[in-house]
Formats: structure tokens, C-alpha cells, sequence
């Protein structure tokens, strides 16, 4: 009962805060004219932990103009995983014939049967299974093969990444449940004693926002029982002992690490109220 008492004192005293911090701050970046992966990559975070009945932010407009201004002539951005936020934030606001353009440079780009940072670039985990979350229209039985395939031998390796076990989940690969199982309780064992994650469990450097965040995200999505609650509670609390008085939380890119952590959170919480665990 304790665990559920500090989840829902979480929601109420600091979730609220850092997402207007954060807002506050997308704000800031565009009226600045800060490098639009930056205005994308923050944006794009807060929408994916929106209301599914939220009208559009205050923010919207101008973060439209500001992506659209930056869009190329060929319809991508900087380069693949820049492109796939930049086209995942424009399509939520409403704006569709820039985005169509967007997801055809993306399969243009694919290195072979996945995505690096061009098609130059070795196919990587993280960019991949972003462009399948933020723009599964280009993806394809290619795709999901080489991930399949990707994340099995990097499992295997001596030094598993939480990091990359989180965006196998976030990727959505269920047609191999016993991988999919197998990373959900790779993930679960992977969390600190401090309740945060690194990039891996040994890893000498704290638990850190980026890894944390994902995690928690991932956990929150694909588990649905009692020892998920108790590691995404004791991950709460970790993000409430870190918790600055603004909102924000301590990390290099402060507003891109703090913006992790509050999707994170929002999807625990939503998590832990669907099954009992936490009221809010």
C-alpha cells in the first residue's frame, strides 16, 4: 500500500510540472530558432505521452512552421532518425503532404533491410526501431526480420544494452514471443537497486534519464502483472528523488533527458492505474 501512496503523491506534485517546464521550454527553442532536431525531438516526446482526447498544445503552430521551414527539397531532414521525429510530429499536428513526402526519403534511405543514420550507414537497433514507432508505414517482414535477427545476437553478447532491449519491445515484434518474453524479463532484471536503469546493470556510471525513461516506457507497454508494478513503482521513486524543483531533472540536454523520464512516468502511471496498482 505504501508503493501506491507514493506513486499517485508522484503524479500530482511533479508530473504536472515538468511537462510545463517542458512546454515552456519547446516554446523557448523555437522562438530562438534552436536546431529543429532538438524542437522535434522535444516535441515529439511530449506528444507521445499526450491524452488521447487533448486538443492540440498552445505550441503547435509554431513548431509546425519551424519543421516545415527546415524541411529539404528531397522531403527529409538531417538524416534518418531526424527525419522519422521531424514527420511523427508534423503528422500528430495535422499536417499530412510534408510528412508523405518525409516517409518516401525514408524508404529511400534504408541501408539494406533496416536504417542507420543514411543509406551509407550500417543498420542500427535504436534508429530502426524508431522509424518502426514513429513511421510504420515504411516498415515491412524485411524489417522485422533484421531486427529479430539484430537484437538475438546482441543478446547473446556478454554486455546486453537496457537501452536497446527497450526499443525491441517499443518496436512492437511479436511475431517471436519467446525473444519478446525473454527481453521483457532481461529488462525487468536489469533495474538498479536505486530503481533507475544505466546503460547496463554494472555499468560504473549512474542510472541515467535516457535509460530510465525507455525502460519504463517499454515496461509499461508490454507488461501487465504484479512484479511490472513493483519495478515501475520503485522506478517512480527514483525519478521523484531526482527531481529538481523546476520539474526538470539532472542530465546532459536537461530538457531532452528530463523529457524521457516524464514519458516514462506518464505511461507508469497510466500503467500502474489500469491494473489497480495507483490511483491519480
Amino acid at each position: 500500500m505504501e508503493e501506491n501512496v507514493v506513486t499517485a503523491n508522484f503524479s500530482s506534485r511533479w508530473l504536472t510540472l515538468t511537462r510545463t517546464t517542458l512546454e515552456d521550454i519547446l516554446i523557448d527553442f523555437v522562438r530562438r530558432e534552436l536546431p529543429h532536431r532538438r524542437i522535434a525531438k522535444l516535441a515529439g516526446l511530449l506528444l507521445l505521452s499526450a491524452q488521447t482526447n487533448e486538443k492540440y498544445p498552445e505550441w503547435a503552430a509554431i513548431v509546425v512552421d519551424s519543421l516545415l521551414n527546415n524541411q529539404q527539397h528531397d522531403g527529409g531532414w538531417v538524416d534518418c532518425e531526424d527525419t522519422a521525429w521531424c514527420s511523427f510530429v508534423l503528422s500528430s499536428l495535422g499536417c499530412r503532404e510534408r510528412p508523405d513526402a518525409a516517409l518516401r526519403w525514408l524508404e529511400a534511405e534504408r541501408s539494406g533491410d533496416a536504417w542507420g543514420y543514411c543509406r551509407r550507414d550500417t543498420p542500427c537497433i535504436p534508429i530502426t526501431s524508431t522509424i518502426k514507432l514513429l513511421s510504420p508505414t515504411v516498415w515491412d517482414a524485411r524489417s522485422a526480420s533484421w531486427l529479430r535477427s539484430a537484437w538475438s545476437q546482441d543478446f547473446q553478447a556478454p554486455v546486453r544494452l537496457s537501452y536497446k532491449a527497450a526499443w525491441y519491445l517499443l518496436a512492437g515484434q511479436s511475431t517471436d514471443k519467446e525473444l519478446q518474453e525473454t527481453t521483457k524479463k532481461f529488462l525487468l532484471g536489469d533495474q538498479r537497486p536505486d530503481g533507475g536503469w544505466g546503460p547496463w546493470h554494472n555499468h560504473p556510471a549512474p542510472s541515467d534519464c535516457f535509460c530510465t525513461g525507455i525502460a519504463m516506457w517499454a515496461l509499461a507497454l508490454h507488461n501487465q502483472d504484479d512484479q511490472a508494478a513493483s519495478c515501475l513503482n520503485r522506478a517512480l521513486q527514483w525519478c521523484e528523488s531526482q527531481c529538481l524543483p523546476n520539474g526538470l531533472f539532472p542530465t546532459h540536454f536537461i530538457e531532452e533527458g528530463s523529457a524521457w523520464i516524464y514519458l516514462g512516468c506518464f505511461h507508469a502511471l497510466k500503467n500502474l492505474a489500469r491494473k489497480g496498482f495507483a490511483g491519480d
